[in-house]
């Protein structure tokens, strides 16, 4: 076809590659390499100054229309020190010439253009508009007009800040960043590269099958910011260990395990006397906890009994005494939990139940009753009852009361919650058990396997398992055909008669 000195009808594998074709893999690098400069850049990001990320941008102005990104912490004091020279161009560069940049920021803290919503990358090409300061892509000011500020701009209001499609030579914003690789370039041909592997993200324990819904949000609403990436939604750990703790197990001889899932408690009082209760965990798993959290927590130390109803009740767990405060262990009132398979009601003397102000409204306070009351279930959730201190609930009984009220005249407290039982402390063990395990076992399946010698040989010292070593023991017997057994040598000379369906290797 007449290229170079080659008359043939065919473009040859030396044409295509070398003098005229320049079309083999690595012409790209050969090309990149044989310019004058490393067509580094700043990155977009980063202070020109001390290449970290900017906390407080702001931008100097350069004649060709380009511009530094400085931190004002670190161009500041340089100013001060170099007599107003800008550190790249040499120039002379005042603090009253730096124009403050606004960078719009995802919640992640990634910069993208306030019109488009595309997210900053090297790539990209960012200008600023001197007049507001604010940072756009090429592409959402080709109005003329800063959208953001409702302004008009010419066009020498405009700031290149990275511009990496148009540079083709040296210029400002390559020089030093430039530099800077070239002497990493330089340091890194005389270090050996030390392979970097990367650390695969371990998967939450408690991650739901269900996404979280974040990216169809974003693409339906103005007001979310765009996801582009789904993730799975997150259980809650409180609710797991609820529901851990209210599913009971089945089968035969699983009815004693109900004693290990409740919590025991000694409420010791000012009478001298205490009052032990049995919690029900299995039955009221987030009312309990409430109340063994503000135990631990001593929330209930010191709290007065502060109201008492002869026949009915006593009530108390309000850390002011007035029965119009305390809060959950959350610091917001919870669900109630009446409505649950198998909920307790008031069906005897000395229930443990929740004092509220309506649905949905417990928080601190409980009582305990001197009688049935089945008018207050599916009102108030029972979590327990009295199994021990009889007398000294009947002594809280007939302590007399001040006269038109339903406080008791003599004030009788909460000494001190003691806790001798907690099912949610055995569950966190067991939970903590169960990933340290899990981390273990991932952390040894992460671990190269470093063979060892003799680890490719049987207990005779035969080398087994490859196939190399068992084509090397083949040819070394059919290369003594005196050792080879008469029925061998025979059946070597016919075609061998396949058994089977073969191998499906190679479909």
């Amino acid at each position: 076809m007449g290229h170079g000195n080659s008359n043939k009808l065919y473009i040859t594998h030396a044409e295509h590659t070398g003098e005229l074709g320049q079309h083999s893999a690595s012409v790209g690098y050969r090309a990149k390499a044989s310019v004058p400069t490393a067509r580094a850049q700043t990155p977009f990001d980063c202070c020109a100054l001390s290449f970290q990320p900017f906390e407080h941008p702001v931008c100097a102005r350069n004649n060709d229309g380009t511009g530094f990104v400085f931190d004002l912490v670190n161009i500041i004091p340089w100013l001060k020190k170099h007599n107003n020279t800008n550190p790249i161009t040499k120039e002379t560069l005042n603090p009253d010439d730096l124009i403050p940049l606004h960078y719009s920021r995802k919640p992640s803290g990634e910069m993208h253009d306030p019109i488009s919503f595309k997210p900053f990358s090297v790539h990209s090409h960012i200008v600023a508009i001197a007049t507001t300061g604010n940072v756009f892509l090429a592409e959402s000011i080709k109005g003329g007009k800063d959208l953001l500020e409702d302004k008009k701009f010419s066009k020498e209001d405009v700031i290149t800040l990275q511009n990496p499609h148009g540079i083709s030579e040296r210029t400002a914003l390559t020089g030093a960043a430039s530099a800077a690789v070239e002497a990493k370039a330089e340091k890194s041909k005389a270090i050996a590269s030390k392979a970097v592997t990367e650390t695969k993200k371990t998967t939450p324990w408690n991650i739901s099958p269900y996404s979280s819904g974040a990216t169809g949000a974003s693409l339906t609403s103005t007001s979310v910011d765009p996801q582009t990436q789904s993730s799975n939604l997150l259980w809650d750990e409180e609710e797991l260990m609820f529901e851990e703790l209210s599913t009971l197990p089945k089968g035969k001889g699983k009815e004693k395990d109900v004693g290990k899932r409740r919590a025991y408690v000694r409420v010791v009082t000012s009478l001298g006397g205490s009052l032990n209760l049995e919690l029900y965990c299995e039955k009221a798993p987030k009312t309990c906890y409430n109340f063994l959290m503000l135990a631990k927590a001593g929330k209930y130390d010191n709290c007065l009994f502060h109201r008492l109803v002869p026949g009915f009740m006593v009530q108390t767990g309000d850390p002011t005494g007035t029965g119009a405060g305390g809060e959950s262990y959350w610091g917001t009132p919870f669900r109630d939990e009446y409505n649950m398979k198998g909920a307790a009601k008031h069906d005897s003397r000395g229930i443990l139940a929740m004092a509220n102000k309506g649905a949905g409204t417990n928080g601190s306070q409980f009582y305990i009753t001197f009688k049935a009351t089945p008018h207050l279930d599916n009102k108030h959730t029972v979590f327990g009852k009295l199994v021990g201190g009889e007398d000294v609930l009947n002594a809280i009984e007939k302590l007399p009361l001040k006269e038109g009220t339903e406080r008791p005249a003599k004030p009788v407290t909460i000494t001190q919650v003691v806790i001798h039982q907690d099912p949610f402390d055995d569950y966190k063990t067991r939970l903590a058990k169960k990933l340290a395990r899990r981390t273990e076992a991932e952390a040894d399946e992460a671990k190269p396997v470093v063979k060892k010698p003799g680890d490719d040989s049987n207990w005779f010292g035969v080398k087994v398992g490859t196939g190399q070593s068992v084509a090397t023991s083949a040819a070394r017997r059919s290369s003594n055909p005196e050792k080879m057994s008469p029925a061998r040598r025979f059946d070597d000379g016919k075609k061998k008669r396949r058994i089977g369906f073969g191998n499906f290797d190679n479909w």
